[in-house]
């Protein structure tokens, strides 16, 4: 049986440990994770059976190396009109899936699927922005079902449809076609028409 005390006793030995962290937190990392470890440790020893501790039966969950997620970014951008699995950029960064879900999580502060819609929304900003392509093509494109569904999407993100999206967006003269900036340009110089 445990004295109600335990809890004060490890306060008192966590509190210093976690100051220490915080102050060689920017001068050396390898103390402040050094610290950080101690008293994790201490509260771990501490913890009452009944508390769940199954997340800790794999050990800290970390991210992607750099090349993984390097290899993770380029499969995206080089895949991205095309369904992009879970199990595919795992394959490419040789981990399992469940191992790479968790240390894609930890290494872009989002879930894979998450960052392809992010990716692939970008992309579609993009095009939307910088060409007359229709928004059904835009769509394809950039990997979404359909029309439909890249409207739908991109509703939820921006809170409006894509077309009226770019219409907002586009200066006065791209929104008077692509040879607008010429003629605009030649009215204001009458000699550069003369070229």
């Amino acid at each position: 049986m445990r004295e109600t005390t335990i809890p004060g006793k490890v306060a008192s030995i966590v509190a210093p440990l976690l100051q220490r962290a915080c102050l060689a937190l920017d001068s050396d990392t390898r103390v402040a994770r050094l610290e950080i470890q101690r008293a994790l440790e201490l509260l771990l020893a501490t913890a009452t059976p009944a508390e769940p501790q199954a997340h800790l039966v794999h050990g800290p969950t970390r991210g992607l190396a750099p090349w993984q997620a390097r290899k993770v970014i380029d499969h995206v951008h080089a895949h991205l009109e095309a369904p992009i699995r879970v199990e595919d950029m795992a394959g490419v960064t040789r981990l399992s899936t469940s191992h790479f879900f968790r240390a894609f999580r930890v290494s872009f502060s989002m879930p894979p699927h998450a960052y392809v819609r992010a990716v692939r929304l970008a992309r579609a900003r993009e095009l939307l922005l910088g060409s007359d392509e229709p928004v059904s093509r835009i769509a394809v494109t950039c990997g979404f079902a359909d029309q439909a569904h890249f409207s739908r999407v991109f509703r939820h993100e921006t809170g409006s449809a894509p077309a009226l999206w770019r219409r907002e967006r586009r200066s006065p003269l791209a929104a008077k076609g692509p040879m607008a900036a010429e003629r605009a340009l030649l009215t204001q110089h009458p000699t550069a028409a003369n070229l």
